[in-house]
């Protein structure tokens, strides 16, 4: 990955839906090189998902929560698998510190949390009583996976 590819990636990670003669005019590169750099970025997984940042509030979730697991070190790839099969859980990692497993959940509200958080993942096998949960109050910045690429 050269410098160019990085600044490729910038600007896609500010609009996705920029077209290649754009980026191409910006960087002063031919629309055609834009492209092949991107498909290649694509096909070597540099590039995974093109998609929309959704207002979670605004179609009916306002209840985004991290939860910290301790979690049998024997399971913990089982444990975190299953996690990640769950539409309601966004982002699942293996973590160093206080908590072996680390997830970010989303749902209607806090009693609707609460009872994913009771009915389907203190019943995984692997998970252990230790459990800490932290809902946000409000978002004051997101972006999806942003990766500050040097210019």
């Amino acid at each position: 990955m050269d410098e160019n590819d990085k600044r490729i990636l910038n600007i896609l990670q500010e609009d996705v839906k920029v077209s290649y003669k754009e980026i191409a005019d910006k960087l002063g590169l031919a629309a055609s090189t834009i492209h092949a750099r991107v498909k290649k970025m694509e096909k070597n997984g540099v590039i995974k998902n093109c998609s929309a940042i959704i207002d979670f509030k605004k179609v009916g979730y306002n209840t985004i929560a991290w939860i910290g697991l301790s979690v049998d070190p024997t399971k913990m790839n089982e444990v975190a698998e299953q996690l990640s099969n769950f539409e309601e859980i966004q982002v699942v990692a293996v973590s160093t510190g206080d908590h072996d497993v680390v997830a970010q959940i989303i749902a209607e509200d806090d009693k609707k949390l609460w009872k994913f958080i009771n009915e389907n993942i203190k019943t995984i096998d692997g998970v252990l009583s230790k459990m800490d949960v932290s809902s946000f109050i409000d978002i004051n910045k997101y972006k999806s996976w942003w990766i500050p690429l040097k210019k």
